[in-house]
């Protein structure tokens, strides 16, 4: 189901009025995305914690809804929020270099604050040819290890006993892509690379 402007209002609609298979589809569809932009700035199972308590949220509250923006905007405001306050909780900012980090979920917030849409864009074709373009600018071996990391999901280990090098050669291919990226894109495409892959923002490149 892709969710378009004309279907989300409909589908908005329905779920005010406690449709639950709307819910479901609704559910379905921006789910994993959202754990994917959660896990982006926290550990995976957390992130899948919060995303839940934020549909859940919605479903319990879904008579009383302001969704302003649009829902896609509302969803992703309101777990980037959630965040926040569990780093504040949790006393993440020890962990994570406080000032850095900080100034790193700021810049994520004001993203999803723009006009443009961040996941329109974010799956768009222009976004995936962009990033394969620049990845065809590296060496052999280190795109391959860099795609079967971020792309086909494998383990350090495992790209590593299935490449024949050691572990630490594929993490420093790993290292050195992600500088690259960073260097070649700027702050906004870096961070929806990040969204994308589920990659953990790498603060020290």
């Amino acid at each position: 189901m892709l969710v378009n402007s004309f279907s989300e209002d409909a589908l908005l609609d329905d779920l005010k009025g406690g449709n639950q298979d709307t819910f479901n589809r609704l559910f379905r569809y921006y789910y994993p995305r959202l754990v994917a932009y959660i896990s982006s700035m926290i550990e995976e199972g957390i992130a899948e914690d919060i995303a839940q308590d934020v549909f859940l949220y919605i479903w319990e509250n879904r008579d009383k809804l302001y969704i302003g923006k649009g829902f896609h905007s509302y969803l992703f405001q309101s777990a980037y929020t959630r965040c926040l306050d569990y780093i504040r909780k949790n006393q993440l900012s020890e962990k994570y270099q406080v000032k850095t980090y900080q100034d790193y979920l700021e810049q994520y917030g004001a993203l999803l604050k723009e006009g443009s849409s961040v996941l329109e864009e974010l799956y768009t074709k222009d976004f995936y040819q962009q990033l394969y373009e620049l990845l065809d600018e590296l060496p052999v071996q280190r795109r391959e290890v860099f795609v079967l990391a971020y792309i086909k999901g494998l383990r350090a280990k495992e790209i590593a006993d299935l490449k024949g090098i050691p572990q630490r050669t594929v993490e420093s291919h790993i290292y050195l892509t992600l500088k690259f990226l960073k260097n070649k894109m700027s702050t906004k495409e870096f961070f929806l690379l990040c969204i994308l892959l589920g990659i953990t923002y790498p603060i020290h490149l």
